[in-house]
């Protein structure tokens, strides 16, 4: 049912009459014009001359601004038509339809013609449909029922909407012709030319038995981009308030047969809030645990399941705890925000992957579910507590449709998504005749899934974010056509198909209510639920297409994944490394989430601030000691000091590395413990070898496990090897060598001169005993001459 135009003129007549009429254009228009005040007058007492009485007198024509995206127009004129009821037309009864133009051209469109035509043939098949809705080329527009004056010109950026009612006689259908959808056109005509043609379709019914087609409908209630992974309160109390998003989402659901796909942040950031939740989020998630609606879980923030697997994730993101974003204080209250009413719960659930679910009960058809656990008053909440909820499954993963590769399946029945809903872009059907069930066997062993039939699933959403009714006319017509088609391929067959609403869109409200009271009316649909789509009959030889996300997010998302890793290794340093991990996973899971995908810059941005952010938390320990240093001496303690920045103490190991073998440092590597927000100096023993120069240390932080915290300083050393003393040793090694030779000189002397005076052995035994001693005789005198 969607608009067909031509930017170009399409002649009703033959050329040569065309190009003859063509330069009186401008006069004929400004002599209607004149024309239409006269026309006025009588419109409004009912009497238009010339038109046909089944035409409806009344037609608006209200300025509207043209919908251009570059500031050009592409469509200067459109058509839609709808029939104004959803209920099957049957032999005898007139067709009231609703046709809308609009006008984008610069030029007004003066009173013309408009013309209704029946599509030659029943409209059977899905690709028939298709080509009708949405035409390559206009043909023929089937067989005119009726043809009717525009009650008024229709100026520049105008709209005109014109109630038509074509007797049953003109629409030539009678109870021989089969039931189905039938397809009709509006053609617009102004002065002989053909200016725009809009195509719908209505559906005919004969009292044929007719075999309703199951509907599944999946909506999801998710939140905007967050960055954070729990939800302020502030938001909490914006969006669950009247007229909020998330109240509008489930005013339009709640109790009607549709499943739930529900982020679990949504669940935790309202109880972790204690007593200090908005009364609004608490009256918001009581509400939600008393729907009877199926509900199962998405990915913690709805964190898109293929950009994980795709980006090398490994496994499946899921929280780690919530023990460092949970205050006692908020849970002294004798009331407990978080309590509801305790009925028998419908299914047994758990919660996601990662975290234990301890609350099991038994599938009962008439109690509502409720959320579970209660949590104690005056407790405070476990992790698991905050997220463990009465889902009906919590095996179903919903990838972003056109994005799940092969290499995805395997990691996603590791996490324990055994069921996937796939897009129609990821599946293939060869020789398709007949709209197969939702649930398909993937070939290549690639297990089951479910698929969306997407032109079903586009008219519900269109149906249901609709702003004007004639919009709506148009969307359910389609939907309602689309499943009868389906019901009208097997008459006697049961086939059981699943719709989804998008994420990218937030239908909710009195339109959304609307949308699905009128699927509910229509008696070829059977409402169906999310475990019936899994149990029906598989269609086989499906094959499995693969896609992939765009490498525009994958660049980003690998670095979100590297730096949870390296916040890993720096939390072993830690006390209570969960403090960081935790919270660093949560914001991962946050900045992973599908509804990121509309706006990829704002979402590199937010990236970007992310990883600067977990800098500043990486270099939160760190060596403060800069230097130069002047080492004089041989043996000297070096003092360094270590800051901690954290709000808990920290061990790390403290590695000092010369770069040349000027210094040499002693002992094994120093661990030191830093208590919280302070700092400490160790001291590491250096000897300074012969020689002077700079020489650098190179500084690192180890965590107890060998992880390297943060990165290494260096700290510039100027060396002075100790002359002096060395000099001293010297000096005083030659004194005591120059006193020990005089010494040694003095003695051999004394020996000598001894040996010189003491007689001889044997002289003393020639010489008599008792022999005299002849006195000296002096030397005789010599007279000086």
């Amino acid at each position: 049912m969607v608009a067909e135009s031509s930017t170009a003129r399409r002649p009703a007549l033959p050329s040569a009459a065309s190009s003859r009429w063509s330069h009186l254009r401008v006069p004929v228009s400004a002599l209607l014009i004149g024309i239409l005040a006269g026309l006025i007058t009588l419109a409004s007492s009912g009497v238009i001359p010339g038109a046909p009485t089944q035409a409806a007198s009344a037609a608006t024509a209200t300025p509207t601004p043209a919908p251009t995206a570059d500031g050009a127009t592409t469509d200067p004129v459109t058509v839609t038509v709808a029939p104004v009821s959803l209920a099957p037309l049957r032999s005898g009864q007139d067709l009231a339809v609703t046709v809308r133009i609009t006008n984008d051209s610069s030029d007004t469109i003066t009173p013309g013609t408009i013309e209704l035509y029946l599509a030659e043939r029943a409209l059977t098949t899905r690709s028939g449909l298709s080509a009708w809705l949405h035409p390559t080329k206009t043909g023929k527009p089937g067989d005119l029922m009726l043809r009717s004056a525009l009650p008024a010109a229709i100026p520049p950026a105008g709209t005109a909407t014109v109630a038509i009612s074509v007797p049953s006689a003109k629409i030539g259908l009678t109870s021989g012709n089969a039931w189905g959808a039938r397809g009709i056109s509006a053609t617009i005509t102004e002065d002989g030319s053909v200016l725009a043609q809009g195509r719908g379709t209505f559906v005919w019914y004969s009292n044929e038995v007719v075999t309703p087609v199951g509907l599944a409908v999946v909506m999801p209630i998710t939140m905007p981009e967050q960055t954070t992974g729990l939800i302020p309160a502030k938001s909490l109390e914006t969006y669950t308030a009247p007229g909020g998003r998330l109240s509008r989402q489930l005013d339009g659901v709640i109790n009607r047969d549709v499943t739930l796909a529900i982020d679990p942040m949504i669940i935790a950031s309202i109880r972790i809030l204690g007593n200090t939740a908005p009364a609004s989020a608490v009256a918001w998630l009581s509400r939600l645990g008393q729907a009877k609606n199926d509900i199962f879980p998405l990915g913690y923030a709805d964190a898109d399941l293929t950009l994980q697997t795709q980006a090398a994730a490994g496994t499946l993101l899921v929280p780690i705890s919530f023990d460092q974003s949970i205050s006692a204080s908020n849970f002294t209250s004798p009331t407990t925000p978080t309590q509801t009413p305790t009925p028998t719960p419908t299914a047994t659930g758990s919660a996601p992957a990662g975290l234990t679910n301890t609350a099991t009960g038994t599938a009962t058809p008439t109690s509502p579910p409720t959320s579970a656990p209660v949590i104690t008053p005056g407790t405070v909440p476990t992790s698991e507590q905050l997220l463990a909820w009465n889902y009906t499954a919590t095996d179903v993963g919903w990838p972003m449709t056109g994005t799940v590769a092969a290499a995805d399946l395997d990691v996603f029945t590791a996490g324990g998504l055994s069921s996937l809903i796939l897009g129609g872009a990821n599946t293939a059907q060869s020789d398709l005749t007949e709209t197969p069930n939702a649930n398909v066997v993937l070939a290549g062993g690639h297990g089951n899934a479910l698929v969306t039939d997407e032109p079903i699933s586009a008219a519900l959403r269109a149906a249901a974010t609709a702003t004007t009714d004639t919009d709506w006319q148009v969307a359910m017509a389609e939907l309602s056509s689309q499943i009868a088609v389906v019901s009208a391929e097997r008459p006697a067959t049961v086939r059981t198909l699943l719709a989804t609403f998008d994420r990218g869109t937030t239908p909710g409200g009195v339109r959304l209510s609307e949308t699905l009271a009128a699927l509910a009316g229509l008696g070829w649909r059977a409402p169906a639920t999310l475990a019936a789509a899994r149990a029906a009959s598989p269609a086989t030889d499906v094959s499995f297409q693969s896609q992939a996300v765009s490498d525009i997010r994958l660049g980003p998302a690998r670095s979100l994944l590297q730096r949870e890793h390296d916040i890993s290794a720096f939390s072993t340093a830690l006390s209570k490394p969960i403090a960081i991990t935790a919270t660093q996973r949560l914001t991962s899971l946050a900045l992973f989430s599908s509804s990121w995908a509309q706006d990829t810059d704002a979402w590199r941005e937010a990236v970007n601030s992310s990883l600067v952010d977990s800098s500043v938390l990486l270099s939160s320990i760190s060596v403060s000691t800069k230097g130069p240093i002047n080492v004089v001496g041989s043996q000297v303690d070096i003092p360094i000091t270590l800051d901690n920045a954290l709000g808990q103490s920290v061990t790390v190991k403290v590695q000092v590395v010369p770069s040349n073998g000027r210094l040499i440092v002693g002992g094994d590597v120093i661990e030191a413990t830093i208590e919280a927000s302070s700092a400490r100096t160790v001291k590491v023993p250096v000897t300074a070898a012969v020689g002077n120069g700079a020489v650098t240390l190179r500084i690192t932080l180890f965590a107890p496990d060998g992880s390297v915290v943060g990165q290494p300083s260096q700290i510039p050393i100027n060396v002075r090897a100790d002359w002096e003393g060395l000099g001293s040793l010297i000096f005083a090694a030659l004194l005591v060598l120059f006193f020990g030779f005089g010494i040694w000189r003095n003695v051999q002397r004394r020996r000598r001169e001894r040996t010189a005076i003491e007689p001889t052995p044997d002289a003393a035994v020639e010489a008599p005993v008792n022999a005299p001693v002849d006195p000296p005789v002096d030397p005789p005198v010599v007279p000086r001459g």
